[in-house]
């Protein structure tokens, strides 16, 4: 007897011990905050948007490579495994395991992720919050923009998926469409959204007239031409917008925020974060292949840094001449010679430059005042989503396509004016196809173009097949490597696989021709 009330002290004064150690335990996790409590403040909710500035300049590098490589205005330059595995871009022989697919994809979603959880968590009891819900709006709508043209059916997410939600089938184009009409359509007529108060103020936050823009291009895009007519008209007339003079440093440090620009990404140097100045690490890819070239004293003004993976193809440069385009030309390509006549020549050191068919790009050159010498270069220049240019040109093919054909040509003919070309009596679907590839010439728009004007099976057939050499004494080779199955199928590459990885753990989803 004696035993079992020792026993049943023991258990007792257990079960108070443990009871008072979960009491004490029963605590807040300090600097832990859910979604339900954490979306109150001002403060709160511009943390949040950030999330959404923050992972949209993650998506620039991945677009760069994917968009830029896939048209035809530049090779996938170099023989490292980098550059080789770029060249499956430029070849047409890419899978769904392809690296920068996965990524930009990956990216896109991230965006929306962001976006979502402003739409489901932040109040609009405030102006700061408000205008938080209305960017959020705008930047799901780029997204799905981007992942819609690229892919066709990517999953339609408009919330914060819960995890028996993970498995999402493709979504239904015409749905998809119409959430970025919609999201776009509220932004803009929310009255929350910035806007610019003379030509020459520049803001770093989203706009009303970017929000119609982007809806403006997305009409276009659906082929809803007269809508996108009115709301593009409305960016233009608001004059707060203008074409930039100084075409030449229009992707330079020197061009950044002006009065042609809708919208960038800020890039602001900070010693204690490096990294995160330019962790996409564009320029070094983009800027000319320092290690292959020597450079004379008056040259040092540029960096030697690069990596010289997108050179420009002849095509391009020929597109150029064609058109009499002699402003645009010497502004965003110079020939091998005029790199020569520079100070700027090909080292003694090589053999030939690979994938270089004698031209080096102008547009995306890098000052050496401008890199961080950090670990490869780094420039903390501001990465442009859209110009006004491009509404112009929208705007011009929206007109045609509406019938106003003499609105059409006032559009395109200022885009010429700055070009320093004459005026065009009227326009054709052709002259604005040409000088959109020109004016905006490795800046992410061609590749979509070509797909949505139904002429990349002809203009991409070839792409990939020879590959250029440039040799010391300006000689071209295309013997160098040839490929006669690379270049763009009909029927096959009109979209962009589905990440392997997506695929592999989603069997709700159905792949793309290209990643069957």
């Amino acid at each position: 007897m004696k035993a079992k009330y020792i026993l049943s002290s023991l258990l007792l004064a257990g079960c108070t011990f443990f009871s008072s150690c979960e009491d004490n335990l029963d605590i807040s996790q300090h600097g832990v905050s859910t979604f339900e409590n954490f979306y109150k403040t001002d403060a709160d909710a511009e943390e949040a948007i950030i999330a959404c500035y923050s992972n949209w300049k993650d998506t620039y590098a991945p677009a760069f490579w994917l968009k830029n490589l896939l048209s035809d205005d530049c090779y996938s330059a170099g023989e490292s495994w980098t550059a080789a595995s770029a060249q499956l871009l430029s070849t047409y022989t890419f899978d769904s395991d392809f690296s920068h697919i996965k990524t930009l994809y990956t990216n896109l979603y991230k965006v929306i992720y962001a976006a979502n959880i402003v739409l489901q968590y932040v109040g609009d009891d405030s102006e700061v919050k408000l205008r938080a819900r209305a960017e959020a709006k705008v930047f799901r709508a780029m997204s799905y923009i981007e992942l819609i043209s690229l892919w066709g059916t990517p999953p339609l997410v408009d919330h914060p998926l819960k995890a028996n939600e993970y498995s999402q089938a493709n979504g239904n184009t015409e749905a998809l469409w119409a959430l970025v009409n919609q999201d776009l359509t509220e932004a803009v007529n929310s009255g929350n959204l910035e806007e610019k108060t003379s030509l020459d103020n520049f803001t770093y936050r989203i706009t009303k007239q970017f929000a119609q823009a982007l809806l403006g291009k997305a009409y276009v895009f659906q082929k809803n031409y007269g809508a996108a007519v009115t709301v593009l008209d409305e960016v233009i007339n608001s004059g707060k917008y203008d074409l930039y003079s100084d075409y030449e440093n229009i992707q330079t440090t020197k061009g950044e925020a002006n009065c042609e620009s809708l919208f960038e990404s800020n890039y602001v140097y900070d010693a204690n974060n490096v990294t995160g100045i330019m962790s996409n690490m564009i320029w070094v890819y983009v800027h000319w292949r320092g290690d292959m070239l020597a450079f004379n004293e008056p040259t040092q003004i540029y960096s030697h840094g690069g990596w010289g993976f997108f050179n420009p193809t002849k095509e391009s440069y020929d597109a150029f001449v064609e058109m009499g385009d002699t402003y645009r030309l010497n502004a965003s390509i110079k020939t091998y010679r005029q790199m020569e006549d520079m100070g700027i020549s090909l080292s003694n050191a090589i053999a030939y430059m690979p994938d270089n068919a004698g031209y080096f790009s102008w547009k995306y050159r890098v000052y050496e005042a401008d890199v961080i010498n950090y670990w490869w270069l780094r420039c903390p220049n501001n990465t442009r989503a859209m110009r006004y240019a491009e509404v112009l040109l929208l705007a011009a093919e929206a007109s045609l396509q509406s019938g106003n054909a003499s609105k059409a040509a006032g559009y395109v003919n200022k885009v010429r004016d700055r070009a320093q070309l004459p005026a065009l009596g009227s326009v054709s679907m052709d002259d604005i196809k040409k000088e959109k590839r020109l004016e905006l010439w490795m800046e992410g728009c061609r590749y979509q173009d070509l797909i949505r004007w139904g002429d990349a099976a002809t203009v991409l057939a070839k792409r990939g097949q020879e590959r250029p050499a440039l040799y010391k004494d300006g000689r071209v080779s295309w013997d160098e490597q040839k490929n006669a199955s690379a270049g763009f199928k009909s029927g096959k590459h009109e979209l962009l696989p589905f990440p392997a990885t997506e695929m592999n753990v989603n069997k709700n989803m159905t792949q793309n021709p290209v990643g069957n």
